[in-house]
């Protein structure tokens, strides 16, 4: 009986030390929804009685529900696109929808527990670099991000940042084995994930002083993270004969192929000024705001973080702006979560952190009106 008291007695210290981020979580989680409905009302635009969530259900979201339901052969039926869904997402839908048997809601407790779980990982790591004001920065700018209900909505962000939080928190703790298979499931996640290995890599050799002859054994742990890519090469060979049939299919229906960022950032500009007024916002000045940021971040990081965040980070640069398609560019700098570490850092006087997070709760309010809605939000 004193063991087991024990037993409770450090599990509750263990959640009292990230009572910051589950709140935080919750909160945004409870917020977000309310706003949404409380939008919608305003616009006359009332969900079916039978379906709160219906409001939600936008964009990509079907496309992850339909692998959800019906697997990668109901891509192969004259829905070819469906093939740059990653596998994990759906695949934990599919097992969350033994407990919840509406699709859509196993994929909402998907994403927002896995949020709740990103928003702890993204903690512990902040204060493993920091310490612990600057972890709860951390987590407040990343929750309260102009694009950041992502994570509460039916898509696959939440899962990935949770895997890759975890992953690079397990790292920095010399975890390697666990680590790698997080890092795995998260390439199997999203494309990003291919950042992870280089990063990883980086900082097995920077905690080994960049001395080759320190290397050990463990090391051999990082060659599972690309076996997520390299599963997810062989979902498109079995089903379309092609490991590389996704490059096609991004191309052909989602215009999105390597270009110059200078030629695409340069339009954005140009366009952003000859449009009209929901163009100028959402489709061409929301771009160009996330290019100036993000490259703003990249710089930073070289000077106040270590070696691992810096690739990521720039590795994550390229892979946002090297792309002829940017309009979904303010969503995916969301995941170069190093800016989060950035902005911890320097937003360590109450003035300037409270004015940042007011502007950038003003975006996140506009852009969840504008996603109930049912228009264009990244």
């Amino acid at each position: 009986m004193i063991v087991d008291l024990s037993r409770w007695l450090n599990a509750f210290r263990q959640i009292r030390r990230v009572r910051y981020p589950l709140a935080i979580a919750f909160s945004s989680t409870l917020a977000t929804f309310i706003f949404g409905f409380c939008s919608a009302m305003l616009h006359k635009m009332p969900p079916p009685p039978d379906d709160f969530f219906s409001m939600w259900r936008r964009w990509d979201a079907f496309h992850f529900l339909s692998i959800a339901q019906h697997g990668y052969a109901y891509a192969v039926q004259d829905h070819h696109h469906l093939i740059a869904v990653l596998p994990v997402y759906p695949a934990v839908i599919w097992l969350v929808h033994a407990l919840a048997r509406d699709w859509h809601v196993a994929a909402l407790l998907v994403s927002n527990l896995s949020c709740a779980g990103a928003f702890i990982y993204l903690y512990l790591l902040a204060r493993h670099e920091q310490n612990v004001a600057s972890a709860r920065r951390a987590v407040l700018f990343f929750a309260i991000f102009p694009t950041a209900y992502f994570l509460h909505v039916a898509y696959s962000e939440s899962l990935f940042f949770f895997l890759m939080f975890a992953c690079f928190y397990h790292a920095r703790r010399q975890q390697w084995l666990v680590a790698a298979l997080l890092g795995m499931f998260a390439a199997a996640t999203r494309l990003p994930g291919v950042a992870i290995l280089p990063a990883l890599l980086v900082e097995y050799l920077h905690q080994r002083n960049f001395r080759w002859r320190a290397i050990r054994s463990d090391a051999a742990w990082l060659a599972l993270i690309p076996l997520g890519t390299l599963f997810y090469l062989w979902i498109n060979y079995r089903y379309f004969g092609d490991p590389l049939f996704f490059l096609r299919t991004q191309r052909e229906v989602w215009m999105a192929f390597m270009q110059s960022p200078v030629e695409r950032i340069l339009t954005n500009w140009n366009l952003s000024w000859h449009s009209n007024m929901s163009d100028r916002l959402v489709t061409y000045g929301a771009p160009f705001a996330t290019f100036i940021i993000g490259t703003v971040a990249v710089v930073e990081s070289c000077f106040i973080l270590r070696p691992t965040y810096v690739v990521y980070a720039a590795l994550n640069w390229l892979m946002i702006f090297c792309n002829n398609s940017t309009v979904s560019s303010p969503r995916y700098l969301l995941g170069m979560f190093p800016l989060f570490l950035v902005l911890a850092h320097f937003t360590r006087r109450a003035w300037l952190r409270d004015s940042l997070a007011i502007v950038s709760l003003m975006f996140y309010a506009l852009f969840v009106t504008q996603f109930t809605r049912g228009w264009w939000a990244f």
